[in-house]
Order: C-alpha cells, then sequence, then structure tokens
C-alpha cells in the first residue's frame, strides 16, 4: 500500500480539496483508496460525509480513537459515499493528541498511525492523508506512516510560505522515525494563470524545484466547492469539466511516480 501525506504549514493551500478529488481520480483509475483525515478540522470528513453526519460520530468512531490506542479497523474505517473511496474520519478530539513539540512526544504516540496501517495489510492500494495546517504531532504521526509527501502550493506569497520548514520537518522524520519516506513533489493549486503574479511564482517554483514540482497544475475554479457540495470528488460530479481534467491528469501524474519507483526498488533488489 503506498501512503501519501498531503502537507503543508499553510493553510487554505488546497489540502482538503486536493485529497477530496485525487481520491475520486484514484478511485475512477481502479484503485482501492484509504482516506486518512488527520486535521481537528475535520474538514475532508464533512465534505465527503455532511456536517452534521460528521460532527454526530463519536471519538471511538474516528481518528481520535487510533490515537487513543482503542480503535479498530471495523469501527473507524467507514464507506466515503463515494465507490472505491473509504475514509477514516477526523474528530476535533485529535487535537488532544496534536503536540507541538512532536519529536518529544512518547515514541508510541509518533507512530501511530504508521502501525494502524500497518494492520490493514494490503486492504488498500493507496492511502492518502490529510494533515493540518501545522507541523505539530498529528502531522509527525502523518510522515512517519508515509512513503510519501505532496505538498500543495498555492502560487502566492502566503501560499508559498512555510515549504522551508515542511522540508526541514521531512528530514527529521526521515532521521528519527522513518528514513524510506520520499517527496512525491510540489503541488501547484488554486492557479489562476491569467494572473501575472501566478505566472510569476510558478515560474519561480519551477526555478527553485525543477522536476520536484509536478507537471499537473490545479485550477481554481467553482466546479471544486460545488462537488464538495453534493458529497463528490469532481471527477464524479463533472467528470468533462476542466478542473476533473486537470484532477484526473494529477492522478495519473502521480500514479506514474509511484510505479517508477516500485521498478527502481524492485530493480535494486534484484
Amino acid at each position: 500500500m503506498d501512503v501519501i501525506s498531503l502537507i503543508n504549514m499553510k493553510g487554505g493551500v488546497g489540502k482538503s480539496t486536493t485529497t477530496h478529488n485525487l481520491a475520486g481520480a484514484l478511485a475512477l483509475a481502479g484503485r482501492r483508496v484509504l482516506l486518512l483525515d488527520n486535521d481537528p478540522q475535520s474538514s475532508l470528513s464533512q465534505g465527503l460525509l455532511g456536517p452534521t453526519a460528521s460532527e454526530t460520530l463519536e471519538p471511538a468512531e474516528t481518528l481520535a480513537a487510533v490515537y487513543a490506542g482503542t480503535a479498530t479497523a471495523g469501527a473507524v474505517i467507514r464507506p466515503s459515499g463515494v465507490p472505491g473511496i473509504d475514509l477514516v474520519p477526523g474528530s476535533i478530539h485529535t487535537d488532544r493528541h496534536n503536540c507541538p513539540m512532536p519529536e518529544e512526544a512518547p515514541w508510541p504516540d509518533q507512530v501511530t498511525l504508521r502501525d494502524f496501517l500497518a494492520e490493514l495489510g494490503d486492504a488498500y492500494d493507496v492511502t492518502l492523508i490529510d494533515n493540518p495546517p501545522n507541523l505539530h504531532l498529528c502531522s509527525w504521526a502523518a510522515l512517519a506512516a508515509s512513503g510519501w509527501v505532496l505538498i500543495p502550493v498555492q502560487p502566492e506569497d502566503y501560499g508559498a510560505q512555510g515549504l522551508a520548514a515542511v522540508r526541514r520537518s521531512i528530514g527529521r522524520v526521515r532521521s528519527a522515525v522513518n528514513p524510506g519516506l520520499r517527496l512525491l513533489g510540489y503541488l501547484i493549486t488554486m492557479a489562476q494563470p491569467r494572473r501575472a503574479i501566478h505566472q510569476l511564482y510558478e515560474e519561480q517554483l519551477r526555478s527553485d524545484y525543477g522536476a520536484d514540482v509536478l507537471a499537473t497544475r490545479i485550477p481554481a475554479a467553482a466546479d471544486f466547492p460545488e462537488a464538495v457540495a453534493h458529497r463528490k470528488p469532481v471527477t464524479h460530479y463533472k467528470p468533462r469539466s476542466a478542473a476533473a481534467k486537470a484532477v484526473q491528469a494529477l492522478g495519473k501524474e502521480v500514479l506514474a511516480h509511484l510505479e517508477a519507483r516500485t521498478a527502481a526498488d524492485q530493480g535494486e533488489a534484484a
């Protein structure tokens, strides 16, 4: 199972939106997808289940139980409402575990998510973890559980702030608990190519990070919030839209990265 954390220290850059819609593209490509809502705000869960259903879940039915060490897969994993996609809902109760100095937390807390996902074995092809807009314990635990990091970046000054902190956290997690963690790439989100500032920031990002910036960029589009209002990924809500085509391109690019790495690992093992 490939585990991908979507992370950025900056809020409002499209982490939850990307997680929601990338899952749709991967499911349409035939992958079994598990979503972990690791953000105490639980935006991903509300987008899939609806605010009322999400907010009335008991802590034992959410990711909070995983952090508490009381979770069973049957209790916390539920259908998302979209074929091929299951969800571990988020909860405000995970906030009590989200300490600001993750490397100082007890060892079991640092690898809680990794141990939970390991117990699932090959039940899913891809797990996507939506993370809070900080680098506290919840994000650290996600990085400890992941093989890959995908960093959504809005092509504006505020949206691109915090990238250095994310890279430092990746390095610290590699050194401490997960040496196999890899950068999948930077994903430009909410792009408006006609805006000069967006053109300039995209050029700067590609100059600074080269091939680490994914070729796909996700446009700013009203179809994304409309799809959430219908509790669907945009690939299922408006499959012929420009937004859906961008997400489908992202899904193909992500799968190409995963397959290339798997082939490389198999070659090294041989």
